[in-house]
C-alpha cells in the first residue's frame, strides 16, 4: 500500500477510513481473507513493526524523522495476542492520520479524542460491521439474538478479543439479548472462559496470529549488543541444563562464564571433581560453536556435538556415534529408533538439512521453522547418541535458526512440561501444532530481548 495516498476525505469517521484503507488493501491482494492481518498491511506501508516490553504503554508510533528514515510502530510484548492486534490496528490509524506526530498509546487513564478514534478505527478495520453481521447471522437463535457462547466463533474469525467482539455486537448490530449496559455485559462475559470454549470446540487459532506476528516482526539483533548477549547466554546455559538434570547454581554458571570471557580458558574448571560443572563447561563450548561457527551444517555434526559437551568429563572419549545399543526417552509415548537403523534414518534427516537451508531464502520465517521443528522432532525419535540427545539436537535447531538470522532460545523448566507435552502430540496424533506454537512464543520473547537496547 502506498502511504502516501491521500485519506483525508475518511478522517471524518473511524469507519470510513477503515473502510477506504481495506479497500485499497483489497485492491492490491485481491481479496480480503479474515482474520485481517494488521502486521502486514503495516508492512506494506513500509511502516516498521517492533515489540517492546512496555510496563504502561500499549503501544506507539514513532513517524520518519527525515525522507531517509522509516515510520516505527511498538507494541506491548505483554499484553494478549488479541490484544496485540488491536493495537497494531490502532497504530495504522496513527500512521495514516496522524503521521506527522509521535503518539504514546498508555494501557489506562482516560482517553483522548484521537486515541478514541484511534481504538474505533481498529476495531472497524478488524470487524468491518457488513462482514461481522454475515458472521453473526450464522449463530443467530430462535430469539433472533446470539448466545454468548457462539460469539467465541465470530471473535476468532476476525481474531479479535471475546469481550471486544460482543461489545461490538452488542452496541453496533444489537444481537446480544438482555441488559447491555457496559457492567451488565462484563458481568455476563466474566462468566464466560474463553479459552475453554476454544479448547472445548477445537479452535486453535492462536498458532495462525502468531504466524502473523513473527512473519512481519522487523527483527533486527544488535550485534553489538554484548551485555544483552552476555546475559542471554547465562539464561541458555543454566536452563538447558536444567532440562537435562544438570544442577549448577547460577551463580555458579556466572563465575564460569565470567572467567572464560575474561581469560577465553576452560582450564580453572576442567579439573573440577563436580560432574555437574564439567557438563555445564562442555554445553557451554557446544552451544558458543553452533552459534557462531562458519562451519557447514550437517548432520553427522551430532558427533562433534556430543564430544564438545562430554569433553570435560572422564568418559567424554569413550562415546560412539551413532548409538550401538537401544534406548529410551525419558517421558516419551513413542519408541526410539533401533540402533541398527539410526544411520539410514540420519542420512535421511540429512537430506532434509540440505534442502531447508538450500531453500531457506525462498520460506517465510513460520515455515522455515516449522520444517525446522520437523527435523529436530525426528532426531529426537531416532534419539541417535548414547547420551546427550536432548542438548545436542536442540543445538541443531540452534543453529538451523541461526541460519535464517532468528535468535536462539531457551527453554525454562517450568516450561519443560508443556515441551514435553508438544512432543508427544506429535508421537501420538501426528500434530505439529502445539509444539510449533510452543516455539514460535519463545522465539518472539527471544527477539524482544535482544531488540531491547535497540535504539528505535
Amino acid at each position: 500500500m502506498n502511504k502516501e495516498l491521500d485519506y483525508s476525505n475518511y478522517f471524518s469517521s473511524p469507519e470510513l477510513l477503515a473502510n477506504a484503507i481495506l479497500k485499497q488493501y483489497e485492491k492490491e491482494i485481491g481479496k480480503l481473507e479474515f482474520p485481517i492481518n494488521p502486521f502486514k498491511i503495516l508492512k506494506s506501508l513500509d511502516i516498521k513493526l517492533v515489540i517492546r516490553n512496555f510496563k504502561n504503554l500499549e503501544g506507539l508510533y514513532i513517524p520518519a524523522r527525515n525522507e531517509d528514515d522509516i515510520d516505527v510502530v511498538g507494541i506491548n510484548f505483554n499484553r494478549s495476542l488479541y490484544r496485540q492486534r488491536f493495537t497494531a490496528a490502532h497504530e495504522i490509524c496513527h500512521c495514516i492520520k496522524d503521521k506527522n506526530n509521535a503518539i504514546i498509546c498508555p494501557i489506562s487513564g482516560k482517553k483522548n479524542p484521537m486515541e478514541k478514534f484511534a481504538d474505533n478505527f481498529a476495531a472497524c478495520l478488524l470487524m468491518p460491521i457488513e462482514e461481522l453481521k454475515e458472521q453473526v447471522n450464522k449463530y443467530i437463535n430462535y430469539k433472533g439474538y446470539i448466545d454468548l457462547e457462539k460469539v467465541i466463533y465470530v471473535s476468532e474469525y476476525f481474531g479479535v478479543s471475546f469481550e471486544s467482539c460482543v461489545f461490538n455486537i452488542a452496541y453496533k448490530l444489537h444481537k446480544i439479548d438482555g441488559d447491555t449496559d457496559s457492567k451488565a455485559l462484563k458481568k455476563k462475559i466474566a462468566k464466560i472462559k474463553p479459552e475453554k470454549l476454544r479448547e472445548e470446540f477445537g479452535i486453535k487459532n492462536n498458532l495462525k496470529l502468531t504466524r502473523e506476528i513473527i512473519d512481519f516482526y522487523c527483527y533486527a539483533r544488535p550485534k553489538e549488543n554484548v551485555a544483552t548477549t552476555i546475559k542471554f547466554k547465562q539464561f541458555l546455559v543454566l536452563n538447558e541444563n536444567r532440562l537435562e538434570g544438570v544442577e549448577i547454581s547460577k551463580e555458579k554458571l556466572n563465575y564460569i562464564l565470567a572467567d572464560i570471557r575474561l581469560n577465553n580458558d576452560f582450564s580453572k574448571y576442567q579439573n573440577d571433581k563436580d560432574r555437574n560443572v564439567l557438563e555445564a563447561l562442555g554445553n557451554i563450548e557446544m552451544l558458543d560453536y553452533v552459534l557462531s561457527t562458519e562451519d557447514r551444517i550437517d548432520v553427522w555434526k551430532l558427533s562433534k556435538l556430543q564430544k564438545t559437551l562430554y569433553k570435560y568429563t572422564p568418559f567424554g572419549n569413550e562415546m560412539l556415534f551413532p548409538r550401538q545399543s537401544n534406548n529410551m526417552i525419558n517421558g516419551a509415548e513413542i519408541s526410539t529408533v533401533d540402533y541398527k537403523l539410526v544411520p539410514q534414518e540420519l542420512i535421511k534427516v540429512g537430506d532434509r538439512i540440505n534442502d531447508l537451508v538450500k531453500n531457506k531464502d525462498t520460506l517465510t520465517l513460520h515455515e522455515y521453522i516449522l520444517e525446522a521443528l520437523k527435523i529436530h522432532y525426528r532426531l529426537t525419535v531416532i534419539h541417535p547418541l548414547e547420551d546427550g540427545n536432548g542438548r545436542c539436537c536442540r543445538g541443531i535447531l540452534l543453529w538451523l535458526l541461526r541460519l535464517k538470522n532468528i535468535p536462539p532460545i531457551y527453554i525454562k523448566m517450568e516450561d519443560k512440561p508443556r515441551y514435553i507435552n508438544a512432543l508427544n502430540k506429535i508421537d501420538t496424533k501426528k500434530d505439529y501444532d502445539y509444539l510449533e506454537l510452543f516455539i514460535l512464543e519463545q522465539i518472539i520473547h527471544s527477539m524482544v530481548i535482544f531488540d531491547e537496547k535497540l535504539e528505535l
